[in-house]
């Protein structure tokens, strides 16, 4: 955008906390966020795909006069429904599909995966970052299930979630934390710092794509991309 300049539109569920903080402690001057809201489900995928469409349309209209570029910022639907949010959102960025753009073009080969879940939810998210073709030398979770609990999650946490599991850590190219209802802005910092390997988050993740689409230049807490 000239002058440095661009809005952010962001889709999230309603019990997400979380990613607006991280996305503005990340937007360049000049560049402004613009959230609306989803109602929050359970599961990974809709049962009801219609009903789901529709309420994509409905968001996306809320949204889309104020918006250069639009976050899809939850997993829902991703993984099997993506199309369904292309075919509606043009330009649309999704976070996990960032998460993947970044480590491919950082040449990582192997991740070690963090997520605020419970284990069957963990797993989840490791048979999908396994299905992009990425090796798993390890992974660990919160034990959570509530968006806001997710959200009030403390830096502390995360940073220890990662250093807990430092042997299995240091086998990987770098570490993957999922979820953007997780607050990741300042513990990627200091876990890039600490370990002198990227820390790539959804919420930074999602942030960097969207700066690329809009064409401003903006920090990535975590790792070094240009």
């Amino acid at each position: 955008m000239p002058g440095g300049r661009g809005r952010i539109g962001v889709i999230i569920p309603a019990n997400n906390a979380a990613m607006e903080y991280d996305l503005w402690k990340m937007a360049p001057e000049g560049v402004t966020i613009h959230v609306t809201r989803m109602k929050p489900t359970k599961g990974c995928e809709p049962t009801d795909v219609e009903a789901f469409r529709q309420e994509i349309k409905e968001t996306y209209y809320l949204l889309h006069e104020v918006s250069d570029v639009i976050i899809y910022g939850r997993t829902y639907g991703t993984h099997k429904h993506g199309n369904i949010i292309k075919e509606i959102i043009k330009d649309v960025v999704i976070p996990e599909e960032a998460v993947v753009e970044v480590l491919r073009k950082l040449g990582v080969k192997k991740v070690w995966v963090g997520t605020p879940y419970i284990k069957e939810r963990t797993l989840e998210e490791v048979s999908w970052i396994k299905s992009q073709g990425f090796e798993v030398t390890g992974f660990d979770g919160l034990g959570k299930i509530k968006g806001v609990d997710i959200s009030n999650t403390p830096v502390f946490t995360i940073y220890r979630l990662v250093k807990r599991n430092l042997e299995d850590v240091l086998k990987a190219d770098a570490v993957y934390i999922a979820c953007t209802a997780l607050s990741t802005f300042e513990a990627s910092h200091y876990l890039h710092e600490d370990l002198g390997m990227p820390i790539v988050t959804e919420n930074v993740a999602a942030m960097w794509k969207a700066l690329q689409k809009i064409k401003v230049k903006g920090i990535t807490p975590g790792f070094e991309l240009r």
